[in-house]
Order: structure tokens, then sequence, then C-alpha cells
């Protein structure tokens, strides 16, 4: 495929290659008429060249990504064809992909459970929507900020295949480290291949280390298919056992095994990422010292699951609110004059214009109501701007941003109610 730097594509100015797959070469490019940068990706024209139908289906897919909007989906902008290329415009990312930073050491093990919660999430909204990732790896998953992954590729593997099997019959689909046994051996996927491929994914992020390599893919495909992986405590010794056991069901042989659904993946990593904020947290009622530690972390993790919280936009981060009657949500002062009970610094704060007393929470019987503190950047519910010193009653599922930064509020299980907990 010629190189097309300097070349113009509908009104996209292609300055620079990001990258190059087996099908196509991503561009950095400019977009005079919006004053933006965006990534486009051509399509190989020996792919479509003489195939209407290869064509027809990368028109089909463009359509199908293009409609999944979630915050850990990267965006897709356009699609167009022009002098026999064929082409896809999508949000442009500084910030590189998942692959450049496995280096062959482990993430923290929080770290990569965040990680894979805000992953698995977009996974999942995509499999409601009859969407199969079906190449889920680390280079396909771009970040936004360090805790903000984006994955990209939805769908067009798929075409890929659709093309390889016209001329190469046999071959296998998807990247050999992250293929699910059934991929390997030419079975029919479901979603639970992409659960399968996630597993992989954190089982890399938690040691360091895929859990079969081999310098042949052919190697590889096999140990998929016939080899139990190891497990993550013998290779790093302070992974959770929530963690190894939800990574090493994903990677179940069969797909029967694996998890039904990427949501209940989901529901297992939020719990070990709970039980981590339970930890964290003093000020948390103890059980008697008599009762068994097991019982002591199964309540910690309802009560962080169960009670009033926000989530994090991006990453799925979950920020309980503390058993107080005014919580102040704002950033941490470096020389500690001001720390915050919700303290969003971690999370993306500091770039997204959170000030350090940026808003409060009130609390009035069963009622949390929410006021902006003469924030710099304003504190918004649902969108709306909230006037400064004017508290606001919240609901359970409103988004809240702070600068930049969104939240969505969960009121929690109303025990007496004798409602059960929400769905997240």
């Amino acid at each position: 495929m010629e190189n097309l730097i300097n070349r113009t594509l509908g009104g996209y100015s292609l300055v620079e290659e990001l990258g190059k797959g087996g099908m196509a070469i991503v561009y950095k490019a400019y977009q005079p008429k919006l004053e933006r940068w965006v990534a486009v990706k051509v399509l190989d024209p020996l792919y479509i060249t003489d195939d209407s139908e290869v064509l027809a289906r990368f028109r089909r897919e463009a359509r199908a990504i293009a409609a999944l909007r979630h915050p850990n989906i990267l965006t897709v902008y356009d699609y167009g064809e022009e002098e026999g290329l064929a082409y896809i415009v999508m949000e442009y990312v500084e910030g590189g992909t998942l692959k450049e930073r496995l280096t062959g050491e482990p993430f923290d093990w929080q770290r990569a459970v965040r990680l894979g919660i805000a992953l698995g999430q977009a996974l999942a909204f995509a499999h409601d929507q009859g969407v199969i990732h079906r190449d889920v790896k680390p280079a396909n998953v771009l970040l936004a900020s360090e805790d903000w992954p984006l994955l990209a590729d939805f769908g067009l593997v798929k075409l890929q295949q659709a093309r390889r099997a016209l001329t190469r019959p046999g071959m296998t689909l998807g990247t050999p480290d992250y293929t699910a046994p059934e991929q390997a051996l030419g079975e029919k996927i479901d979603h639970r291949a992409d659960i399968y491929a996630l597993g992989v994914v954190l089982f890399e992020m938690v040691t360091g280390k895929l859990p079969f390599a081999s310098e042949k893919a052919f190697e590889v495909l096999l140990m998929h298919i016939n080899e139990l992986p190891p497990r993550p405590r013998d290779l790093v010794a302070d992974v959770p056992e929530m963690v190894e056991d939800t990574i090493l069901k994903a990677l179940a042989k069969s797909p029967d095994d694996r998890y039904p659904h990427m949501k209940d993946m989901v529901a297992d990593l939020e719990s070990a990422w709970a039980m981590a904020l339970a930890a964290q947290q003093p000020d948390l009622p103890r059980a008697d010292e008599t009762i068994h530690h097991a019982t002591v972390q199964i309540e910690s993790i309802q009560s962080f699951l169960s009670g009033p919280r926000f989530t994090v936009t991006g990453t799925g981060a979950l920020l309980p609110i503390p058993p107080k009657d005014t919580v102040l949500i704002g950033r941490a002062d470096p020389r500690g004059h001001i720390t915050p009970d919700i303290d969003l610094a971690m999370y993306g704060g500091s770039t997204a214009g959170v000030s350090r007393q940026h808003a409060r929470l009130l609390r009035q019987d069963d009622t949390w109501l929410i006021e902006d503190l003469r924030s710099t950047n304003g504190t918004y519910v649902n969108e709306q701007p909230l006037p400064p010193d004017q508290p606001t009653p919240l609901k359970d599922g409103d988004s809240v941003r702070c600068g930049q930064l969104i939240l969505t509020f969960h009121t929690g299980e109303t025990k007496d109610k004798g409602q059960g907990t929400e769905d997240e």
C-alpha cells in the first residue's frame, strides 16, 4: 500500500503515520473545518479490489462501530471512499497504547483491575448491542490518560477474516497471544471469546507475562487449546486470590466454563476493587475481632457496593461516599493543607480542571445534595451548571461533572425499604 502522507482524503490532511497493521494504515490527520486532529484508518486497496462484498462489509462495520457510544470505546467520526480508498475517521488519542506500557514488569494489581473494569464495561456494552470485538489486545487499547482506556478496532478484524477466508483457508482470527481456544480451532465464536481475551490481558497486566508464549504463532495457538495457564499468584505473590480466580475463570478452555456474560466478570473485578478500597478506609466500622476474617471482608465489600457512591466515567472506579453529613469533593493540596473526603486527583482531576475545594455533598435524612464551592471550572448536574453555594438534590443515576471529570451518582441500597443492591 502506498504511503499517503501529505495527501488529503475527504477534507482530512494526512500528516504522519501512526501505525500499520495487516489490513490498514492509521494516519494522524488534521481536519481544518473543525480545527482538530483526528486519526484516519485507510484500508489496504488489496482488500477491496474487485471485491464488492468486502467493501460492503467494511461499510456496515463502520456504521456499527460509529453507533457504539461509550466512555471506553474510541469514537468514530466519519467514513468515506475516495480514489479507490476506503477509510474511517476516528478520535485522535495522544497517550499511546496499553501495549507500550507492558514492558515485562507487572502492573500494580489495583491499576490492572481498574483498567480491566473499564475495558470490561466497554465490551459488555458492545455485546449488548450485538457487537463482538474479536481482537481484544493491548495494541487495541489506547490510553486517554493512564487510567482511562479506550478500546479501538471494534469489528474491523471480522473484515480481515472474511478476506483471508477467500485466499488462505484455515487462517485463524485475531492475535495468537490473545486468541480463545475455539478461535484457534476455527470454530464459530461468540462474546465469550472476548471474555477469554480480556482474561489474557489481565493476566499480562498483573504478572508482566503472557500465559502462553512462543516465537512460533502456531505453538501459541496449540498452548491456548491444550495447556492450562500458570496461576498468577505463583508469578506475583501479592495478586489477591479473588483477582486470580477471576482471571482463571475467564481463561477456561470451554466457553461454557467461563463467565456467561462480560458484566458478570466485571462484577467480580468490582468486588476485588471494593475490597482494596475497604482495606484503605480507616473510618469503616470494624467487626468484632472474634469474627472470622472472611466475614469482615465480605461485610466491607458489601458496604462499598451497596452504599452511596460515585463511579468515574472512563475508568469505572468506585468512589464510596464517607458516612458524614458534609463531604468535600476536590483535589488534595500537595502541601497537605487541604484533604478532601473524595480526592479526584488520582482519577485525572489535576488535568480535568478540578479545583482543590470544588464541591460539597450535604446529607439531609435520606437525601444527598451537592453544591458548587465557587470552583474555577464549575460543577454540573446532568450538564446543567450549578449556581455557587446553592445545594441541589441528587437522584440515583445523576451525572455530576467537576470541571471535565464526569462522575455518576448512586444512592446505593435503601435497607429500610427492603430494596436490594442496585445494578451498576
